[in-house]
């Protein structure tokens, strides 16, 4: 078996609530043993890490075995600090969206078999890159857009700081078509400045 067909198996950290997007970086303080240990092991690696979401409805099986959503986030680690009681503060930059599938190992941490995804199509019209660029300055009138900001990154942006559930939020993550996911994330906008109260 080539490397490239060998499955690969990453680190799995459970996000309760919580998506991560590919370009967001998110801060983790780790502290429970068995995450230490994976920490530890990120160090000693490669860094790349799984940050899966946990919906509302799972979250009862986070202590052992969390239902976590099959399309993730993989990150990378970027900045660590080690506490002098074991802890970690850490800091995970998301890479690129993959299909997770589960993985029995050996680590006490839980692990996950890693699927790279297709490469959708990023072809919007201008129309809707417009769209995409106002609603975010709309919403976030101090972001800075270089001009080289794509498609793709410009919906996850809008995506990020849209006001939302995390199921809403996950369903735009999860989506794998660029046009389809701008389409959704420019509608849940519009409706969510529909929704807001009066200044």
């Amino acid at each position: 078996m080539t490397p490239e067909a060998r499955p690969r198996i990453l680190p799995l950290f459970p996000l309760p609530d919580v998506v991560l997007f590919p370009g967001q970086i998110i801060p983790l303080h780790i502290f429970e043993s068995r995450y230490r240990q994976m920490t530890r092991d990120l160090l000693d690696n490669t860094g790349e890490i799984i940050l899966g979401t946990i919906l509302e409805k799972d979250k009862e099986s986070l202590k052992e075995t969390a239902s976590v959503q099959s399309i993730a986030c993989q990150g990378r680690l970027q900045q660590y600090q080690a506490l002098d009681d074991g802890r970690f503060l850490v800091m995970i930059l998301g890479e690129k969206r993959v299909r997770i599938h589960p993985h029995i190992g050996q680590q006490l941490y839980p692990e996950a078999r890693v699927e790279d995804l297709p490469e959708p199509s990023t072809f919007i019209s201008d129309h809707q890159v417009f769209a995409l660029r106002e609603a975010i300055q709309n919403l976030k009138t101090d972001v800075k857009l270089p001009e080289g900001t794509s498609a793709q990154q410009l919906a996850d942006i809008l995506s990020m700081i849209t006001p939302m559930s995390t199921k809403q939020r996950y369903h735009l993550f999860s989506i794998s078509e660029l046009a389809e996911r701008v389409e959704t994330v420019l509608e849940m906008q519009s409706t969510s400045d529909e929704d807001a109260p009066p200044e």
